[in-house]
């Protein structure tokens, strides 16, 4: 390898036309917005490739094919907020708001109740992967010294 080499080959990278950052699938279409107090928009729903993803702090932290389960992901996210002291705005456009309401139509419920017995469900879920709890007068093992 010669000496010049190296500047050879930065010179070259310097004169290469700059190449784009090509991000995979289409851009993102938001149509649900967590706002906070001040306005600022602290998550939301956008459709992308087929797919509602929940967007919170500006990460993509879950997917579905589902409207109505996009929805009910965002209403969780309020009221898990609201215990938390924090106020959020959900609005929510028309296209999630009838793509939603025609799930619901399948399962033959108004999207109120649809997204309620999906909030069942998932309280159901969470109790079946909670750890059990010590039954009453059984005491944590002590450490003998």
């Amino acid at each position: 390898m010669s000496r010049n080499s190296k500047v050879k080959r930065a010179v070259r990278r310097k004169n290469e036309p700059k190449r784009p950052i090509r991000r995979l699938g289409a851009s993102l279409q938001p149509h649900a917005q967590l706002l906070d107090n001040n306005g600022n928009a602290v998550g939301g729903v956008g459709w992308r490739d087929g797919q509602w993803l929940l967007v919170l702090a500006g990460q993509v932290v879950a997917s579905s094919d589902s409207a109505a389960m996009a929805l009910a992901m965002l209403r969780h996210v309020v009221a898990v907020q609201a215990d938390a002291g924090t106020e959020l705005e959900l609005h929510a456009s028309p296209p999630l708001l009838t793509a939603a309401a025609r799930e619901a139509a399948v399962h033959e419920q108004t999207l109120e109740e649809y997204l309620g017995a999906l909030e069942n469900e998932r309280r159901s879920r969470d109790e079946e992967d909670a750890p059990p709890r010590p039954s009453a007068g059984l005491e944590a093992p002590t450490r003998l010294q």
